[in-house]
């Protein structure tokens, strides 16, 4: 349209100019006046024509474009077709060496328009028609195809053919792409949409080919290509979703087609942190010592030490609906729990830093009860442990020890206290990929919840909340010279294959305490495991450093139940390898019914700890020989003599041995391992002496000691 008026315009003006030269033809004379008389008469006529016409033309365009305008495009919006939007293909979620975690599958609904006129055209020869003829043999191929009845898949064609339905479902399920192309190939349908009626409806799923690994942190989103609405999906929702495209709908030579004005863009892939051979693991552990001592739900988390990459994490709550644990939560990232004795490192590692206490400070626990502001409190042994050093204080967990120490020093400066906490730097804010993340809550002295046993309380864990994954933060700057990081989620973003974005490691605190305060909570925290109450976290792999937490839980002003049993949570939280730290690790429980931090956590701790191990040294046929020479002399549960004897291409008598290192030599042997109980193997399936290479599979029953 915008050319018309430019095209009479310069007509206009070329007519002009030739008027103009035939003007000046006639006043040079050298056009006779005879001959120029007539013809400037006709361009005269010609000229006034046109620039009436050009008038015409420009009161229309004004017209139209300011008296009429506003109507006239209010007009075209009800007549023009609207674009129709095309989906951009969501991203995937990826695990760290690209295995898909979460994926939009595409599965299609098969119809068929039994109105179509090449169905009932009529053969001359055998006076049937088309659908009556083939009919038969598509009711076959889908009984073969579906299971079932070939007689009634053809009774439910000839009904739905005779009622003429114009979108009959041929199966009531979707099927896959692979399918869809098997299915184009059956009678009938073969022919496509317009000889044979038929047509498929697209419905994007979305998939976790792993089911319920790491499903809380992974994220789900809303209905079909939906926006995300937890964990990654909805981190990360802007970038996986993508660009919708835009099309219009316009007939032509009798039919619909669809003219695509935009194309959409994919959605970018987020490659995660997450390693599924730890987080099967992680999870399968989890499980079942959740459901040995019957706990109300748990978590796992293993760290990378250097660069905060969260490489497994699990989250299980007991749902009584089901009867089974299912991630409804993202518990270590979201649950503020009161963190019962892993915070006692806190505890000490301010005190150290002020220069209260060392390793060689001694302080009386006396019988094991102390009174602070008209309380009780009491250690866990019921009897305390008499004059002890820091380390043992730790060691074995002395609540009365530690908050001695720490009253002693800070009961008129608690305000001090607190400040030091801060400064390791574990309330900082900091926004984790996770959605919905929970945060450090500490009291403040002064406020009108600050009591005179809030300090005492609070040195041992209690009247603070701290969600799991920033206690593991704190552990793992222990491990990690003193730089805390921030936990990571995300490897990176991929565009069409491509590395778009990067993620960077990011330093929350550069310095959590002096090299000196960390070397000594580093030797004292691997006391812990070696000689005090996480000795269950001990593996024949690597020495391991961490601390055990129990706390009660006080809920409606009681920490009993129903049945009168007090109700606790237990934790463990470490880092291994002691003197090369490569991972830290937490795991948590709630309210089990039996069974401590040791046989609950340490079993947990021990089976994601050893197979992080395993695949982090990428040296499994010499670990594997190793394990066979180990001096266990101090272990009763395997002799050395035994070892001595064990032939390494045959499986030997694991009865009597630790599930921990059956599992450990059978997985490197590449062995399916499958087992029911926790503690030392009873039973094998496959008789002791079978040479390794004709093993694929094993069941072990054990039993605790």
């Amino acid at each position: 349209m915008n050319w018309i008026p430019y095209t009479w315009v310069i007509l206009y003006l070329a007519l002009v100019v030739v008027v103009f030269l035939l003007a000046t033809l006639r006043k040079d004379k050298r056009l006779p006046a005879e001959a120029s008389k007539p013809f400037v008469r006709r361009f005269f006529f010609i000229y006034m024509l046109i620039t009436l016409f050009f008038a015409a033309i420009i009161y229309k365009m004004v017209d139209i474009q300011y008296v009429q305008g506003d109507a006239l495009r209010s007009l075209s919006k009800v007549h023009f077709p609207k674009a129709d939007t095309i989906a951009a293909k969501r991203g995937n979620i990826l695990s760290d060496d690209g295995r898909l975690l979460s994926s939009s599958i595409p599965y299609y609904y098969l119809y068929l328009d039994t109105r179509v006129e090449a169905l009932r055209q009529v053969d001359k020869k055998t006076g049937k028609t088309y659908f009556d003829t083939h009919v038969g043999d598509l009711a076959k191929a889908m009984a073969h195809k579906f299971g079932g009845s070939a007689k009634q898949y053809e009774k439910d064609l000839r009904k739905a053919y005779k009622q003429r339905k114009s979108a009959y479902r041929l199966y009531p399920k979707a099927v896959s792409h692979l399918d869809l192309l098997e299915i184009k190939q059956f009678p009938i349908l073969k022919r496509g949409a317009i000889q044979g009626g038929f047509s498929a409806q697209e419905r994007i799923i979305r998939e976790r080919p792993y089911g319920t690994l790491a499903s809380r942190t992974i994220g789900g989103i809303y209905g079909i290509e939906g926006r995300g609405k937890n964990g990654l999906e909805m981190a990360y929702d802007s970038l996986l979703r993508g660009t919708e495209g835009l099309a219009i709908r316009r007939k032509q030579a009798g039919r619909s087609v669809q003219i695509i004005t935009k194309e959409p863009q994919d959605g970018m892939d987020v490659v995660s942190t997450i390693n599924i051979d730890i987080q099967e693991v992680a999870e399968r552990a989890l499980r079942e010592r959740l459901t040995w001592s019957g706990s109300e739900r748990g978590c796992v988390v293993l760290m990378e030490v250097e660069t905060g990459k969260v490489k497994a994490i699990s989250n299980l709550q007991w749902n009584a609906a089901t009867k089974q644990y299912e991630e409804t939560q993202n518990i270590a990232v979201a649950s503020q729990i009161e963190p019962g004795s892993t915070f006692k490192t806190m505890s000490f590692m301010v005190a150290m830093e002020d220069g209260y206490i060392d390793s060689t400070t001694m302080v009386n626990t006396l019988d094991g009860k102390m009174m602070f502001a008209g309380r009780w409190m009491r250690d866990h042994n019921g009897r305390g442990f008499g004059i002890a050093s820091v380390p043992t204080v730790m060691h074995q967990s002395s609540n009365v020890g530690v908050s001695a120490l720490i009253v002693e020093h800070y009961g008129k400066n608690p305000k001090k206290f607190v400040q030091g906490i801060h400064k390791l730097g574990i309330t900082k804010p900091i926004k984790l990929e996770i959605p919905g993340h929970g945060r450090v809550v500490l009291k403040k002295p002064g406020e009108t919840n600050w009591y005179g046993t809030t300090l005492p309380w609070m040195s041992i864990g209690y009247e603070s909340n701290v969600p799991p994954i920033y206690t593991l933060m704190l552990y793992n700057a222990i491990a990690n010279n003193g730089v805390m990081v921030k936990p990571l989620f995300t490897e990176r973003i991929l565009k069409d294959g491509k590395t778009y974005r990067e993620t960077q490691v990011e330093v929350i605190n550069p310095k959590i305490a002096s090299d000196k305060t960390l070397g000594q909570m580093r030797g004292i925290l691997e006391g812990v495991v070696k000689y005090g109450t996480a000795k269950r976290m001990q593996s024949p792999l690597f020495n391991s450093a961490g601390k055990t937490g129990t706390s009660q839980i006080f809920e409606g002003g009681s920490k009993k139940d129903k049945e009168g049993r007090t109700r606790l949570q237990v934790t463990f939280c470490g880092y291994f390898p002691a003197e090369n730290p490569k991972y830290s690790c937490i795991v948590y429980a709630r309210d089990p019914k039996q069974g401590g931090t040791g046989n609950i956590c340490g079993e947990v701790y021990k089976q994601v700890a050893e197979k992080a191990y395993i695949l982090y040294t990428q040296q499994q046929d010499s670990i594997t020989q190793t394990l066979w020479n180990i001096d266990l002399a101090k272990d009763t549960r395997v002799t050395k003599e035994d070892l001595d004897t064990i032939d390494t291409n045959k499986l030997p008598n694991l009865t009597g041995w630790s599930i921990d290192k059956a599992l450990y030599v059978l997985e490197n042997e590449g062995i399916e391992v499958k087992r029911s109980g926790f503690g030392l193997v009873q039973t094998q399936s496959v008789n002791p002496g079978t040479p390794i290479d004709q093993i694929s599979s094993i069941t072990l029953t054990c039993q605790e000691p």
